[in-house]
């Protein structure tokens, strides 16, 4: 169950977090499936198959919980074909033409009578609140997915104060010095990379497989492109993409780690769920101290925009809701 992907926020006041009635405050937002007329539901699921009752799975101080989002997918391109039907028949029968403003209230009728036949799209988007390192990590490789379920845990809760971190040295400078040179302590560089010309629009290059040592590799930068994503291992514990967002992308365990949980291999899904989740802690903490230490450590944290209210986020085209 280790995060595929992980961004971080941290956690600015952890007195703001109720850990002592957390798993009460989620069951006021738990998941509700969506009604027929509903686009979109947001609610709080249990995060382990194996303990359907609680919506906080705890470890290690840490807490594991996950959001779960149902989104009636209902094509503009429907929409728009339905609702010109509707209007020429309008035109014909009242021999008038419509304007602009009923257009759009019949493509809004439309929209809410093909709504009840729409197909439901499911996601699942975990995370772990931190209180001990003062984090939370996101599973995630969606910047926008990761920011809209801490907003929803802010306005479950009430209050939530988050920043996003900033560290000393900017990720694209340091890892395009790594690159040209050597990664930090405990980092070895691995063969994927993708590579960008600095402005709008600049000249993109992806290694993929890739000696990253090669001259080939070594000429891109020497015509001024900067390192955008940097596939590395750390420690020989953890392969992972460090990115230009401070992202750590395509985690995996390597052999090391894998060799320690199959030491814990039982047939016990509870059990087995227990010594991965404390194996995902235990690393997940000391991989991201090691990035945010690589970087030169956090300095003047830029606070997360403040965001607007979940439901005028959500209000509108459920499809373009990036869940």
């Amino acid at each position: 169950m280790w995060f595929k992907n992980l961004l971080a926020f941290r956690i600015t006041d952890t007195a703001a977090l109720p850990l002592d009635k957390l798993d009460a405050e989620l069951a006021k937002r738990a998941f509700v499936p969506a009604g027929k007329s509903d686009r979109l539901a947001a609610g709080w699921i249990p995060p382990a198959s194996h303990a359907p009752d609680l919506l906080v799975y705890p470890s290690q101080g840490a807490y594991l919980i996950a959001l779960k989002t149902e989104e009636k997918l209902l094509p503009s391109s429907v929409v728009k074909e339905a609702a010109e039907e509707r209007i020429a028949e309008i035109e014909d029968k009242e021999l008038r033409k419509i304007g602009k403003k009923e257009a759009k209230e019949i493509r809004e009728r439309i929209a809410e009578e093909l709504l009840p036949r729409a197909f439901s799209r499911s996601r699942v988007v975990r995370a772990l609140i931190d209180p001990v390192e003062r984090w939370i990590w996101v599973d995630s490789a969606t910047p926008a997915k990761a920011e809209l379920l801490v907003q929803f845990l802010r306005e479950t809760l009430g209050t939530l104060p988050t920043k996003l971190p900033q560290t000393q040295l900017d990720p694209v400078t340091a890892m395009s010095t790594w690159l040209e040179h050597s990664p930090p302590a405990n980092f070895t560089l691995d063969a994927d990379c993708v590579l960008k010309a600095p402005g709008e629009g600049g000249a993109q290059v992806t290694c993929r497989r890739h000696d990253l040592n090669a001259e080939e590799v070594k000429l891109h930068l020497e015509n001024g492109k900067l390192v955008t994503q940097l596939a590395l291992s750390w420690d020989d514990r953890i392969s992972l993409m460090l990115t230009d967002k401070l992202q750590l992308k395509r985690i995996n365990f390597l052999d090391l780690l894998q060799d320690q949980l199959k030491e814990a291999d039982t047939e016990d899904a509870g059990a087995m769920f227990d010594a991965s989740l404390t194996l995902m802690v235990a690393e997940g903490r000391g991989l991201l101290a090691a990035v945010i230490e690589s970087l030169g450590g956090e300095l003047g944290e830029v606070s997360a925009p403040a965001p607007a209210p979940l439901a005028a986020t959500l209000a509108g085209n459920a499809t373009d809701v990036p869940w």
